[in-house]
């Protein structure tokens, strides 16, 4: 690596707009603050580095802490990582994805904004070698949002910690500190090589993955009902929600719809409900739709959201005029997690006594409103004709990606199991997990020899 001349620097503290976002045009881009820096590290060693976040907590400890990978995919975008930054000793952590990488010359990234995920927080990265060696690199630090939040984001960017100075200063301590370390030799050989070779896993859990193991379909709770009205009319006030707080009062609070799609699939809602007196919250999407004849939903659980959970109501017609339906609360899941998901089902609220006593009781009450004409004709009407934006602004909407975006309408569970089969499986998991005789006499003999020693050494 060949040596500059002396460095310099200058480093921009500037806040605008340059239009819409790269990534999604709904949005603007506002680049806040800047730093551009002469290091004496040659271009493809520097960019190499910089873009795998070589011994990131080392840059510039005052201001960041470490940087892991979690995915990498082949050319760049499309990978993920965790960043966590302290600029102006405000900790903040990003779960963020490379959108754009040109070898040498570009890397970019963006993340939800952590102190409020309905915006994206991200740098970019230009870089140009310099004649007499070492390189020019310019990083800016930006924001994109909807044009009706920028008053929210001017609001953050103006707090201590967040102003355009505090940024600028954090983005060119983090490249020197770089440039320093790889001149020092502190930055090993295989951190210098670009990353972006192939596809590949480096982190098998975290927040926002989708297991790519088997996934089991769990029948949590169900019940055969019947109801004194059509499956016409008990599909559309079923499909709507309408009236759901007045199905059960001591369950449901409220359902809102966000996005009705033309055929179902694809619509978006809010269910909150609060069984056991737990109040839980769930973004749901229609996943299966057959007109008057099956209705089902996903959204990721409340409570835990590796997992899904979701309802499904079949319904057929009967001779007399009504309709029978077959009501079934279930858990999508992959299979290392039953025995955490088998935990939650021990909950008040969350237990199977309690969930297919939920399914009768709101079905009871669904029939109290059809006895007694309580759904209007509005509630009876078929939703699903054509599309349309019901809440433009609603928490996982643009601004803050929904946790499975691209697999709640794809993912199939590779089985199905009842609640007794489940239960079989996760005892022989939990067996398989408790340690062996021997290991709890070594553990005890160890225990008790850690007890004397510290009998011996505390103060009388």
């Amino acid at each position: 690596m060949k040596k500059g001349s002396d460095q310099h620097h200058h480093s921009g503290a500037h806040s605008h707009t340059t239009g819409p976002s790269r990534i999604d045009p709904a949005m603007v881009r506002i680049e806040h603050a800047a730093a551009t820096v002469e290091v004496a590290t040659e271009v493809d060693t520097f960019f190499n580095a910089y873009s795998r976040w070589a011994e990131y907590e080392q840059w510039a400890p005052d201001v960041q802490g470490a940087g892991h990978w979690l995915v990498v995919r082949e050319g760049g975008p499309g990978s993920r990582f965790i960043l966590y930054d302290k600029p102006g000793a405000r900790h903040l952590a990003h779960f963020g994805e490379v959108t754009e990488l040109e070898c040498n010359r570009r890397f970019a990234w963006r993340a939800p904004f952590s102190e409020w995920n309905r915006a994206y927080i991200g740098t970019q990265l230009e870089i140009a070698p310099k004649s007499g060696g070492g390189s020019r690199v310019t990083e800016t630090l930006y924001f994109e949002a909807r044009e009706e939040h920028l008053p929210v984001v001017a609001g953050f960017t103006a707090m201590s910690g967040f102003d355009q100075k505090t940024l600028a200063d954090f983005l060119e301590a983090r490249l020197r500190g770089l440039d320093k370390l790889i001149q020092q030799g502190k930055i090993k050989e295989p951190d210098l090589a670009y990353l972006f070779t192939d596809n590949r896993v480096l982190a098998a859990d975290w927040p926002q993955r989708v297991s790519e193991g088997e996934w089991v379909r769990l029948l949590y709770a169900d019940g055969e009902v019947d109801f004194p009205a059509s499956p016409e009319l008990v599909f559309n006030v079923f499909s709507r929600f309408a009236r759901y707080a007045d199905w059960t009062r001591t369950i449901h609070v409220g359902a809102e719809w966000h996005r009705v799609r033309r055929g179902g699939l694809g619509s978006r809602f809010l269910i909150w409900e609060k069984p056991g007196d737990r109040h839980v919250m769930h973004y749901a999407t229609v996943t299966e739709f057959e007109r008057n004849r099956h209705f089902a939903w996903r959204a990721p659980f409340a409570e835990w959201p590796k997992v899904f959970i979701g309802t499904s109501l079949d319904l057929t017609p009967r001779a007399d005029g009504g309709t029978h339906g077959y009501h079934v609360i279930w858990v999508d899941i992959p299979q290392e997690y039953l025995p955490i998901f088998s935990g939650f089902g021990t909950l008040p609220g969350i237990d199977i006594e309690y969930e297919t006593w939920h399914i009768q009781e709101e079905v009871r009450g669904i029939n109290r409103l059809i006895r007694a004409g309580g759904f209007s004709t509005e509630d009876q009407h078929y939703l699903f004709e054509q599309d349309s934006v019901i809440a433009h602004d609603w928490p996982t909407e643009t601004g803050q990606p929904h946790p499975y975006s691209d697999r709640i309408l794809t993912l199939k569970p590779d089985r199905v199991l009842t609640f007794e089969e489940a239960s079989v499986v996760v005892t022989e998991v939990m067996s398989a997990a408790i340690p062996n005789p021997q290991f709890f006499r070594l553990w005890r003999d160890q225990r008790r020899t850690r007890q004397r020693q510290f009998n011996r050494t505390k103060p009388r």
